[in-house]
């Protein structure tokens, strides 16, 4: 890993507080997932076990009920457009 002074800007310190509540951002994104369609198709690819999709889904997993692409949290269209 590289050390601190490799990099040009430096961190926000610890006591940094943010006008965004993260977490009802991702109570929100959790609940639009339970109706999402890539959401519901990826369920059931996995439930499928078919072998030939199982390059294509690699890069896609679940981290504490969040849908995660590359690492990256997937965000679904909300009707409201809220998100």
């Amino acid at each position: 890993m590289l050390k601190p002074e490799f990099f040009a800007i430096n961190t926000l310190e610890a006591t940094h507080e943010s006008p965004i509540n993260d977490e009802i951002i991702l109570k929100e994104v959790k609940a639009i997932l339970l109706s999402d369609e890539v959401n519901k198709d990826y369920k059931l690819l996995l439930k499928s076990g078919f072998r030939e999709f199982e390059k294509s889904l690699q890069d896609w997993n679940y981290e504490n009920g969040l849908l995660l692409y590359i690492g990256k949290i997937y965000i679904p269209h909300s009707m409201d457009n809220t998100l």
